[in-house]
This record gives structure tokens, sequence and C-alpha cells, in this order.
């Protein structure tokens, strides 16, 4: 197959095999870079690394040392903390997690009224860094609404935005909760924990670490 040619924010261009992604851009450029990179924006769009290029895409490394590295790591981080959170209350149910400015959080609403003390934090930080050193694989996937809300049937706010979404009346905070019209996205990472979000994420938890709860 022919090659593909992609041009830099520098204005270089770099030449490809057919079907190379932005993990592959990365360490045609350079090894550095390879090991730094956590997601790209291409034409404008924020992406995984998995993604692969299109011939005459102009393609973004993003490492953590840049804002919106950051953002990305945060997000994870978000992704990680609802996973644990689930995993050590059955029965817990959570609405969204974006990260903010200096960090990230999430809603949860924990079963017969409980709430978080002070001493759950320390459990839920160290079941966070088990998932973290297990290094799960994000993985993106899309489906339809009706098989989203089958998806999330036990969750009452991640059905509530999948409607809102599907019916377009969702503002845009929630839309990127779920993703582009007409499709709703969602992220997979160990064997069973998922969640709705248009993303990206970093490649793995493994990229993740440097964290601290507060409640």
């Amino acid at each position: 197959m022919a090659d593909i040619t992609v041009s830099l924010p520098d204005g270089s261009t770099r030449t490809l095999p057919s079907g190379a992604t932005a993990a592959d851009l990365a360490a045609d450029i350079g090894s550095g870079l390879a090991r730094d990179a956590i997601a790209a924006v291409i034409d404008g769009e924020e992406r995984d690394l998995v993604v692969a290029l299109a011939d005459g895409a102009t393609v973004e490394i993003v490492t953590p040392s840049t804002d919106r590295g950051l953002e990305t790591l945060r997000h994870s981080t978000a992704h990680v903390l609802a996973q644990a959170v689930l995993g050590l209350w059955p029965g817990a149910t959570f609405a969204i997690g974006p990260p903010i400015e200096h960090g990230f959080y999430y809603d949860f609403e924990l079963s017969d009224d409980a709430t978080f003390g002070p001493e759950d934090l320390e459990a839920i930080d160290s079941r966070m860094r088990e998932i973290i050193a297990a290094d799960q694989a994000f993985e993106r996937g899309e489906t339809s609404a009706d098989q989203a809300l089958e998806i999330f049937a036990d969750h009452a706010y991640k059905r509530e935005i999948i409607e809102k979404v599907a019916s377009g009346e969702a503002p845009g905070e929630l839309a990127d909760e779920a993703g582009a019209e007409g499709a709703v996205s969602y992220y997979r990472n160990g064997d069973d924990f998922v969640d709705l979000c248009r993303g990206p994420h970093v490649p793995s938890t493994g990229r993740l670490g440097h964290f601290a709860l507060q409640k």
C-alpha cells in the first residue's frame, strides 16, 4: 500500500507506511517522544495514540509537559478513581468526572445513602495505585444509544446523559462525556470497568501515578 505524508506543527512533514498510528509517528520522530507521548491532536481533534493517520493529516503529539497533556492525565486518573470506587462500594453509581483547573473530580452516589469518610480516602488511594500498577489499557469503543443504555443499565445518571445526547439536548460538558452525535463512545480498562467518554486517554493506567485525593 502507498505511504502517507503527515504534517507537524512546525510545518515539517513525515512519510509513514499506510495504516501508521499517532504512536508510530511519535516513534518515527524519536525514541524520547515515543516514551513521553500520551495522546495526539489530529486535524484539530484530540485523539488516542492508537488512531490510524490519514494521508495529509496535521498531527501534534501530546506529552505530559503541556497543558493539554496535563488535562489528559487528569482525565484518565478520574476514570481510575471511578473504577476504584465502584469496585470498593458495590451498588455505587457515578455521574461525570471531568478534569478541572487544579485536578479532577468524580460525582458518586453510594447505596443506602452512605457517604465517604476521611478514612475511605486511604482505601481508594490504595486501590487506584493497584489499578495503575496493573498497567491496564484504555480501550475505546463506539455503540448506539440503545446499546449504551443496556451497558449502563445499573447507572441512572449515565443513562440520563445517553438519553440527552441521543435527543440532541445535552449541553457541551455532557456531550463530551458521551462522544459525537449519532454514536456513544466509551472506554474500558480492566475486566469489569466501562465509562462513557469521548476521550482521549493515556494508552494505559501505568502512565499515571502522581495524584493526591482530597475530600
